[in-house]
């Protein structure tokens, strides 16, 4: 089933980053020209069309719960969710939480997906290299202190089990230096979509935003513990949300 849906992945999704790089193309024009609002407003359109494509190719019904705890613009802010999927950063975007991403350095070596995340502000990590790891933290932290929020995923790698692994305390570091409002996200069944692929029934999949919390306010034991209490409020979201077998 894997195979299939990577067959489906190649035939349906792949030419649609034809059109994909032209369009990017003109975001970038008004990046250069500085109206870098107008230019983000265009990249998220042709985003959402691009993704709302991959949901329609991979089965997806996507249900996104908790908008109203999306912080306002302008407000310092950093995403932390559960990691399942490839898919976690498309539904990420798809329930509005546009955010620069951690992603892993081998990404920068991928054709057009590397242009993307640049201009999304996205930030690589060689986990393997601390020095470079605490350096790609310290560079989204400036980038939430400029009001250009962003986005982790701290168990550090995908479960392959759809179990939670335990938060990584130094990936809050990036939200609590920058004194940003934690919003958490969970997503459950992303996974059957591409790596757990097991059928051909449609999928929903749940992506649910909690309330923020706001680390400016936090004295040294509540930054201490922050991981803990995200992790928990986490997992407790994570086993309410319906969870498909394949």
């Amino acid at each position: 089933m894997k195979k299939f849906r990577l067959a489906v992945a190649i035939i349906f999704v792949l030419p649609v980053f034809i059109p994909t790089v032209l369009l990017a193309l003109l975001s970038g024009i008004f990046f250069l020209f500085r109206l870098r609002r107008l230019g983000n407003m265009w990249m998220h359109f042709w985003l959402d069309i691009t993704i709302w494509w991959i949901w329609i190719c991979f089965g997806a019904k996507v249900i996104v719960t908790g908008r109203e705890n999306i912080p306002p613009r302008g407000t310092k802010v950093c995403y932390i969710g559960n990691h399942q999927s490839m898919m976690d950063v498309p539904a990420l975007f798809w329930a509005g939480l546009w955010s620069g991403i951690i992603g892993k350095v081998e990404l920068k070596k991928v054709p057009v997906l590397n242009w993307l995340m640049m201009e999304l502000h996205c930030v690589y990590i060689d986990r393997k290299n601390l020095k470079a790891s605490l350096k790609a933290i310290s560079t989204g932290a400036e980038n939430i202190k400029k009001g250009i929020p962003m986005s982790i995923f701290p168990e550090g790698t995908r479960s392959k089990t759809r179990e939670i692994a335990e938060f990584k305390a130094g990936s809050f570091k990036m939200a609590t230096r920058a004194k940003a409002v934690i919003v958490p996200v969970v997503f459950q069944n992303t996974r059957l979509l591409f790596e757990d692929a097991g059928s051909f029934r449609r999928v929903p999949v749940y992506v649910k935003i909690l309330p923020g919390i706001d680390t400016s306010v936090l004295d040294d034991e509540g930054m201490k513990n922050v991981h803990s209490v995200v992790e928990e409020k986490v997992r407790e979201a994570y086993a309410s949300l319906p969870c498909v077998t394949r």
